[in-house]
């Protein structure tokens, strides 16, 4: 299997959003009280465009005989004007996706890799990234990779 990993151009337009309808169940099947299924593809063109024109964003797509099966999704990171708050930047991981059929051929992993040289091209020494509780599989799969527990998000309904 011959997989390559490139910068997404906004002809992938329609296989990212297949991927994204994956990604976006997941969330919904496990938060139904924060996601909703949306009408129409949940990624307006424009947004992509925006992250494929925009130095300071990467989106990885991996193909596997010119067809789009994953992406990684990243932004560079600043912290806030704030007095303890120490002066940095760092690559923020949106995403990593694997369209279901794809997944365990370790396309995960050769995205992480185009992040962390992306990360590297930029002069950047760190990514951060956040991980729903119910999906195990992903916090396992970025802590086999070295990341490690930053904070804990939690909630209360009332």
């Amino acid at each position: 299997m011959d997989i390559k990993i490139r910068e997404a151009v906004i002809k992938d337009y329609e296989s990212l959003c297949e991927i994204y309808v994956e990604l976006d169940e997941q969330h919904r099947l496990n938060h139904p009280e924060l996601f909703i299924k949306p009408e129409d593809y949940a990624r307006a063109k424009e947004y992509i465009s925006e992250i494929i024109n925009d130095s300071n964003k990467a989106l990885f797509v991996a193909d596997i005989d010119t067809k789009v099966v994953a992406f990684a999704e990243c932004f560079i990171q600043r912290s806030s004007n704030f007095p303890v708050i120490k002066k940095r930047e760092w690559v923020q991981l949106d995403g990593i996706a694997v369209k279901r059929d794809y997944q365990k051929y370790h396309i995960g992993s050769l995205l992480l890799r185009k992040v962390v040289e992306w990360a590297k091209c930029q002069e950047i020494k760190r990514i951060e990234l956040k991980v729903y509780s119910f999906n195990k599989y992903a916090d396992e799969f970025y802590s086999r990779k070295g990341f490690k527990d930053l904070s804990k998000a939690m909630y209360l309904d009332l």
